[in-house]
């Protein structure tokens, strides 16, 4: 994942309301698994694992944030267990055709969400952050406090 593409997801992330962040977090794993198979293509064992080590990040993190008042959630529950339980797999046998099954699940179920996200009227998670307007950013002192958001 390019320097960039963090920057992009954290400005999204300071943003997004609860499903949106989900969302993310899907993208992001999801990216994580492109960046593993790149690593396997060209022969890079350790840089495999440690993408799909990150990938399995993102989905404990998914994990974490069920809420067992659902329903839902248990099944949730036992299919991000089977995707870790994949990601060990693949990672362990460097076979990448380990990660087809669980790389789709998490395609759909970033799709799922993506619809529940456009329903969701809640505000953003977090409070107080810069707001960015084409490549700007305003702090919450006011607009004439003006930023340059500079990629890192």
């Amino acid at each position: 994942m390019t320097p960039e593409m963090k920057q992009e997801y954290t400005r999204r992330i300071t943003s997004a309301n609860r499903t949106g962040i989900i969302v993310i977090t899907y993208e992001i794993a999801l990216g994580y698994l492109a960046d593993a198979r790149e690593a396997a293509k060209n022969g890079d064992k350790e840089a495999c694992r440690l993408e799909i080590k990150r990938a399995g990040k993102c989905v404990e993190e998914l994990l974490g944030a069920l809420n067992y008042d659902y329903a839902i959630s248990l099944n949730l529950m036992r299919i991000y267990n089977y995707v870790l339980e994949c990601f060990r797999q693949a990672s362990y046998s460097m076979d990448m055709s380990k990660l087809d099954e669980p790389e789709s699940i998490l395609g759909r179920l970033k799709k799922s969400f993506g619809e529940v996200a456009k329903t969701d009227t809640s505000g953003p998670m977090m409070s107080g952050a810069d707001e960015v307007y084409d490549g700007l950013t305003y702090n919450a002192k006011g607009r004439t406090n003006l930023n340059t958001f500079k990629p890192r």
